[in-house]
């Protein structure tokens, strides 16, 4: 004998809904991941700062940490990953550390989110700086110039808005995981 299904408005519909949609998707991340992994160690072999500088190009601050830390992002977003995936099945099996440890990734994702505003901004100043000021000073370099403002304010405006939807879907979830019909059906 099969157990009832529960209701669409159910808390345990709404615990194995998010369990399955997280752990679908921790396993595109960690695919995600893997792929990025392999393309950081291929771009390693580029030195595509060592060729800017062969070039003449400067080379910003932020694209020297990013090519020294690319790597180590690379592993632990893989790591996070995972995290969400063994969090995800907890949760799925209404764990108690799995609940716990859910509601410590969503805080977590969500300020990471937030801390990387300034990592995209300088990234997008990073990249005016790399052109050379006599183009910026020409007719084609004013529209060039403007063009990388509008990208630079569109980047900033995108990477906010997308972090405080998240941050806010996040704690709502939060909040959601802590009502007692929620905390009452894990073990």
């Amino acid at each position: 004998m099969t157990a009832p299904r529960p209701r669409p408005d159910s808390p345990l519909r709404f615990i194995d809904t998010t369990a399955k949609l997280s752990l679908l998707m921790a396993v595109l991340s960690i695919l995600w991941c893997l792929c990025q992994i392999v393309v950081v160690v291929g771009l390693g072999h580029l030195d595509i700062v060592g060729w800017m500088q062969g070039e003449g190009l400067p080379v910003p601050a932020v694209f020297f940490w990013l090519g020294r830390h690319a790597a180590l992002l690379s592993l632990l977003m893989l790591l996070a990953s995972v995290g969400l995936l063994v969090v995800s099945w907890g949760l799925l099996k209404h764990r108690e550390w799995g609940r716990i440890g859910f509601v410590m990734l969503l805080v977590l994702i969500a300020v990471a989110n937030l801390a990387v505003i300034p990592l995209v901004d300088a990234v997008m100043l990073g990249l005016q700086s790399v052109i050379p000021a006599d183009i910026l000073q020409s007719e084609q370099g004013r529209e060039l110039r403007v063009q990388l403002l509008v990208g630079r304010w569109s980047m900033l405006l995108l990477t906010c808005g997308s972090a405080l939807v998240i941050a806010l879907l996040h704690g709502w979830l939060v909040i959601k995981l802590y009502r007692p019909e929620i905390r009452r059906i894990f073990s």
